[in-house]
Order: C-alpha cells, then sequence, then structure tokens
C-alpha cells in the first residue's frame, strides 16, 4: 500500500500499537546524492506513465499516485523527524537501492 496520508496512518499507527509494538515502513524515498535522485526522476517520469499505459490497457494515468509518491515522499531523514515528531521512540532506517527506498523501523513507548 502507498501512504498517501502520512499524518492519518502514523496517528493510527500509535493508537492501534501496544505499548513496545513495533511500526515498520518500506517506502520511496529520495538518493542521497542530488544529480542522481534528479535523474532517477527523469527516468520516472517517463518510464512509469508507459508501465501505467502497457500494464492498464492504454490508461497512462494508472500509476499517477505512484509517480506523485515518489516525488512527494520524504526522504528518509524526513520521515524519521515526522515518526518522532508523532511520537514513536527508536526510530531507524536503512536505506535499500541505493537509497530509491528506505525501509524505517520505530517503536511506541512504553506506558
Amino acid at each position: 500500500m502507498k501512504i498517501c496520508d502520512r499524518e492519518k496512518i502514523l496517528k493510527e499507527a500509535m493508537r492501534v500499537l501496544k505499548s513496545g509494538g513495533v511500526f515498520y515502513c518500506l517506502e520511496a524515498s529520495q538518493i542521497p546524492i542530488a544529480a542522481v535522485h534528479k535523474a532517477y526522476l527523469i527516468y520516472m517520469d517517463w518510464c512509469l506513465p508507459l508501465i501505467g499505459k502497457l500494464a492498464a490497457d492504454g490508461d497512462a494515468s494508472a500509476y499517477g499516485y505512484l509517480l506523485k509518491g515518489i516525488h512527494d515522499f520524504p526522504g528518509a531523514q524526513g520521515l524519521a523527524a515526522e515518526l518522532q515528531e508523532f511520537g514513536f521512540s527508536r526510530v531507524s532506517y536503512k536505506r535499500l537501492s541505493l537509497g530509491i527506498t528506505a525501509i524505517h523501523r520505530a517503536e511506541k513507548p512504553n506506558d
């Protein structure tokens, strides 16, 4: 599932997790080398609509939400900061695939 409303998701995760529960998130991120990230976005702006058109019987907009998420989602450090702002503790992340994605881990503090 692509996270579109981070505030809603993070509030709900904090609500439903037990004390000490762990939240994991694997999402789009930003490549830490600016020039490489920019080249990646140019490539995805061209490639993803084409894949969407081929996969969705001519509908190039079918994967538009994914492309928007790639452009709008914060980098790994930004999401880590948001997790801390929502009250999570022991927040950590690991960049994957040159930073195209990142997996975050955060805990709900013990009561």
